[in-house]
């Protein structure tokens, strides 16, 4: 019996190209999944055949960096600045990637994309003459019969989005612009200077007035109310001071009283703050009535409109808060006469100085000896200023500032009597018995003298203190003339810009204008 050969088995059809292939079955030695196999073309960046076909057919997937997600670190990690900032940069290289600004400073795509640039799965087709790695690419990618196109085996691309669309023209993403020069760049606010303590003091003067004009008329009004309410025996009496109150007693009458006050007194209140709070001269101001006095009378006036405003004006303002806001009003105006008093008192002091005026040629010292003696608070009087060539050295004028404690304090009373207030020494050594406490009040002056009056002085602040060396003794009164005459100039200067400002006009409405 002729036997019929079995046919040969048959033989298992590729597996299909989207699954994921598995070990060698009967592998020698036996492999495991630590085992992988050199790539031929290790620095060229592209996908396997495999995971391309795989992944070409299937929609939803691009080119580009994954989307950023939040990370999750340990607690050790949150702790240090660099783990956190992996957040950061995980958004920065999605940011670079969707602009494009990645591909196009490394020169991988060109910078305008043409029609037909994509093949059908949506990947860009490598651009001739941009790279030698994208001629590689274009040479080994190759064209399947399904439109898909594959690199060789060891290949590896840039991740895939798997939640973007193909299509990047149908994205409903907002458009990240590339950074520009524009886009760090802070255009400057211009701030407006303050406004002159002239103009101010006009302006709180003018709302008292008008203040003080709306008070006296709601005055009157008591007063007519009280001499009806007490005389009037007649019957005809009666009746006028009946009508009177029923017309005082209009619905509407009583709010518009209200609110003329509110309106005056909030202008007063807003420019007595604007007053103090841009005043050049803030310590004269307190010298005369303390902060927490101002802060308080401002914030009583505040209450009492309040509850006016509260009640809607019902039955009118009453005599107690007209006499509140009137002995506030009359308050701010002797602060304001005793201010001005002051400043014509400082005046009249400027114009008896000596000093100011004439000619000094030859008498340097002399002129700066008086310049001294006039801010100068300490009990003993400065001695005469002679000069140190020739002479012994320390003179008794070097002598008394040897310490530096009372240039310290004629520092900060210059400041003081300046319109600049700002680099006042506020920590020195009261107790001079060391050298160092010595030398420190030294430094502490010059270096004042930099910041405040750009004077750059030039002491051996040791020298001085060990008292040893005659040439810095000679450069310590170089300085001290210096200094005291570059302080003295501004002084000047500033006193003169003060004095020519010419006051501003006060805007008046006649009341007589155009009457009969």
């Amino acid at each position: 019996m002729e036997t019929t050969p079995s046919p040969p088995p048959e033989r298992a059809s590729s597996p299909e190209p989207w699954v994921t292939p598995s070990l060698a079955l009967g592998a020698v030695p036996q492999l495991d999944r630590s085992v992988s196999t050199a790539s031929s073309v290790s620095s060229v960046s592209g996908r396997s055949a495999s995971s391309r076909l795989s992944d070409s057919g299937i929609p939803g997937r691009r080119r580009g960096y994954m989307r950023p997600e939040g990370t999750q670190f340990s607690q050790s990690a949150k702790n240090r600045e660099s783990v956190m900032n992996l957040g950061t940069i995980a958004h920065l290289q999605y940011y670079f990637a969707r602009t494009g600004l990645l591909d196009e400073a490394t020169g991988r795509v060109a910078k305008k994309r043409k029609n037909g640039s994509r093949t059908a799965s949506g990947t860009e087709r490598p651009l001739s003459g941009v790279s030698a790695v994208d001629d590689d690419l274009s040479v080994l990618s190759l064209s399947t019969p399904e439109g898909m196109d594959h690199l060789g085996e060891g290949f590896v691309e840039s991740p895939l989005d798997e939640t973007a669309s193909v299509n990047w023209g149908d994205d409903n993403e907002p458009v990240m612009l590339p950074p520009t020069v524009s886009t760090y760049k802070n255009n400057p606010v211009y701030v407006p200077p303050p406004p002159d303590m002239t103009i101010l003091r006009r302006e709180l003067r003018e709302s008292l007035d008008e203040s003080a004009k709306h008070l006296r008329e709601l005055e009157k009004g008591f007063g007519s109310a009280i001499s009806g309410a007490v005389g009037g025996d007649t019957q005809s009496d009666a009746m006028d001071s009946a009508a009177a109150r029923q017309s005082a007693d209009a619905p509407g009458w009583h709010q518009i009283q209200g609110l003329n006050l509110l309106d005056v007194a909030t202008l007063a209140i807003r420019a007595a703050k604007n007053y103090y709070t841009a005043h050049e001269d803030p310590q004269r101001l307190y010298s005369i009535k303390s902060e927490r006095a101002i802060r308080k009378e401002l914030y009583d006036v505040l209450e009492v409109l309040k509850r006016l405003a509260i009640r809607n004006f019902a039955n009118g303002v009453q005599p107690s808060e007209t006499a509140s806001i009137k002995a506030w009003v009359e308050g701010i105006g002797k602060l304001l006469d005793t201010e001005e008093e002051k400043e014509r008192q400082e005046q009249e002091e400027r114009e008896s100085w000596s000093w100011r005026e004439g000619d000094w040629t030859g008498r340097e010292r002399e002129r700066e000896l008086l310049f001294l003696r006039s801010f100068d608070a300490d009990p003993e009087v400065l001695p005469e200023w002679t000069d140190p060539q020739g002479a012994e050295l320390p003179t008794p004028f070097l002598a008394a500032l040897r310490n530096g404690l009372r240039l310290v304090h004629l520092h900060n009373t210059l400041v003081k009597k300046s319109r600049r207030q700002f680099e006042e020494i506020k920590q020195y050594h009261i107790d001079t018995a060391k050298p160092y406490r010595c030398a420190d009040n030294l430094r502490y002056w010059a270096k004042a003298a930099d910041l405040r009056w750009d004077i750059k002085l030039d002491v051996d602040v040791m020298g001085v203190v060990h008292g040893t060396d005659a040439a810095a003794w000679n450069k310590f009164d170089a300085a001290l003339l210096k200094w005291c005459s570059g302080v003295r100039e501004e002084l000047m200067k500033e006193w003169k810009q003060q004095k020519s400002q010419a006051k501003t006009p006060t805007l008046q409405i006649d009341p007589n204008y155009g009457g009969s």
